[in-house]
């Protein structure tokens, strides 16, 4: 992303998480989140480039449910699409998306919206994930070594 497109939209976060750990993020319930692979969908109305790179920080202030997740993870992958804010729209894609059939976090990131949740716990491996990012109409982002 360079500075002459939109700095706003929405991202999906593929967060790694090593081993099954105990973990409350915030005022949810502290719960086991199982080792594997987790998406996170988040927008940012501004500063989208600023919000992945602090998504990408270990040292921050714990604010969102998402903070305390990274706390124990590791973010593998993002994938954004500009100027675009339909978070919940794409919240059902993921949920629903087959074969994968992820699961939802209830109430992970979506203490503003009806949702059921805004993370995605996919027990199985992530084959396929190529056509949701393309069903869905996000880009990838290089992690190391990008221009953020």
């Amino acid at each position: 992303m360079s500075g002459k497109e939109q700095d706003n939209g929405m991202y999906v976060l593929f967060i790694s998480l090593a081993e099954t750990q105990k973990i409350k993020p915030g005022k949810l319930p502290a719960v086991d989140y199982k080792n594997g692979t987790y998406l996170y969908i988040g927008r940012a109305r501004t500063g989208l480039q600023a919000r992945i790179k602090r998504h990408l920080r270990n040292q921050k202030k714990l604010f969102w449910h998402i903070d305390y997740l990274l706390q124990k993870a590791k973010i593998v992958d993002i994938w954004i699409r500009q100027d675009y804010f339909a978070e919940c729209k794409i919240a059902r894609e993921i949920e629903n998306f087959r074969p994968a059939a992820p699961k939802t976090i209830q109430g992970f990131g979506s203490s503003d919206c009806g949702c059921r949740g805004h993370l995605f716990y996919f027990p199985q491996n992530t084959k396929g994930l190529r056509a949701l990012k393309k069903k869905i109409g996000f880009e990838k982002v290089k992690i190391n070594g990008n221009n953020l």
